[in-house]
């Protein structure tokens, strides 16, 4: 299945480039669109819409890991 990530490219804006490159090394598709309707959250904390789900975390690492636990959750669900 094919996964997409989507960020604001508001939310956290330069402290999630390492969050994003390393999505894409691994073939996930990330798109930038200018709003995705979070704007309280957006100013709070970092998040991503991993295949229409929203994924957060309290910093960028943490953003990351629990989008790879959301993504492990996507492709275990394909396999059954």
């Amino acid at each position: 299945m094919e996964i997409t990530a989507k960020f604001c490219p508001c939310n956290f804006e330069y402290e999630l480039d390492d969050v994003k490159d390393q999505l894409e090394e691994m073939g996930i598709i990330v798109l930038e669109d200018r709003c995705l309707n979070y704007c309280g959250q957006c100013l709070i904390q970092p998040y991503a819409l991993v295949n229409g789900q929203n994924i957060t975390g309290n910093s960028p690492e943490e953003l990351l890991k629990n989008i790879l636990q959301s993504i492990d959750s996507i492709n275990q669900t394909d396999k059954q």
